[in-house]
């Protein structure tokens, strides 16, 4: 299949140095029909992007390991969507016992954008001793604060209820069934070669090429619940999938409905069990009104569309060159013109 207008605008911001490079695939509910990448994966190494190169996921991570677990979690009985989570950890009761993990799922716990952990030098086993502190936290459900604090909570919580690290159940539970094999936690260094570089750091004198991007998670070794997930566009076109309605999947069909309506009505922001819902055309494009997605920091981005059938996938490093790129709007037109020429040739 052809998308002779989106390769031609991809290719020429690339020309124009607004990113260094993307990975772009188009997919219907089961199959990809469009992959294709441009560009560099790494500027000074000279490394070409390629379809199965390796992407610091950033805050994709939110859906495609911790909110994917704990939908699991809850299909299973292991967890209610309405429990405190001061239920799992008593430290909390005093400052948090009104937040649910429906509003850490949701954003609308109150907790503000991020606490910088790694300047505090709070260790992993002290985050939730250090969340229990917090007295800045503003009531549920007042307004919709999209927060790390969130998910590095529910990445904890899975860890509480399961017994092992989010990294092994994920891996057991959603990659594996999946079948998405280049995606992980802390690749191997042997895989630096096939893995997108993100951002120069003065304090490596290089650019940061194979270790997650986030301070926070990298603090903690590499495996956070809002952040640390490595993977390709094809493996996360296959998780995408797996969300789209009757579809064969790792969850059952109840779940995915309950993940893609809304728990914030009546705010502007329209958000699901991790995912971020249609609700303007600010991420999704003009053309797609409607679906869900998610979006992550280095330039990643998942959107999905049922009544179109339609996924699209983009990756790129766009802050390889730095924080200047206008993702955004960049992204906005990648879905408006895929979703025209996908109209197209239906």
């Amino acid at each position: 299949m052809s998308f002779s207008g989106v390769d031609q605008f991809i290719e020429t911001a690339i020309q124009n140095k607004e990113l260094p490079g993307a990975v772009l695939v188009v997919a219907n509910a089961k199959d990809v029909v469009y992959c294709k990448a441009f560009g560099m994966a790494h500027i000074e190494e000279q490394i070409p992007m390629s379809e199965h190169t390796i992407f610091d996921c950033a805050s994709l991570t939110k859906v495609a390991a911790t909110a994917s677990s704990v939908l699991l979690l809850l299909e299973q009985g292991f967890i209610d969507l309405d429990d405190s989570i001061s239920y799992y950890f008593p430290e909390l009761i005093l400052r948090h016992e009104e937040v649910r993990i429906r509003h850490l799922l949701t954003h609308t716990s109150g907790f503000q954008a991020e606490i910088k952990f790694y300047k505090e030098q709070i260790a992993n086993k002290e985050i939730v001793e250090r969340i229990a502190q917090e007295t800045g936290r503003k009531n549920v459900e007042q307004q919709v604060i999209y927060s790390d604090v969130n998910y590095i909570l529910l990445g904890k919580l899975i860890e509480k209820v399961t017994g092992i690290s989010l990294e092994d159940y994920a891996h057991k539970n959603i990659f594996q069934p999946l079948r998405m094999q280049n995606t992980q936690f802390n690749p191997s260094v042997r895989l630096r070669g096939k893995i997108a570089a993100t951002e120069y750091r003065p304090y490596l004198n290089k650019h940061q090429w194979g270790d997650v991007h986030d301070e926070n998670a990298l603090h903690f070794g590499g495996v956070s619940g809002h952040a640390g997930l490595f993977s390709t566009a094809e493996d996360l076109a296959r998780f995408a999938q797996s969300f789209m309605k009757n579809n064969d999947s790792i969850f059952k069909e109840h779940t995915k409905q309950l993940a893609k309506r809304s728990f914030t009505e009546q705010h502007l922001e329209q958000r699901g069990l991790g995912w971020q819902l249609y609700s303007s055309p600010s991420f999704s494009g003009q053309y797609l009104r409607d679906g869900f997605g998610h979006t992550g920091f280095t330039g990643t981005s998942i959107w999905i569309s049922d009544e179109k059938q339609l996924v699209i996938i983009l990756l790129t490093n766009r802050v390889h060159f730095g924080r200047s790129c206008e993702i955004q709007r960049f992204r906005r037109i990648v879905h408006n013109l895929v979703a025209l020429e996908n109209e197209e040739v239906r």
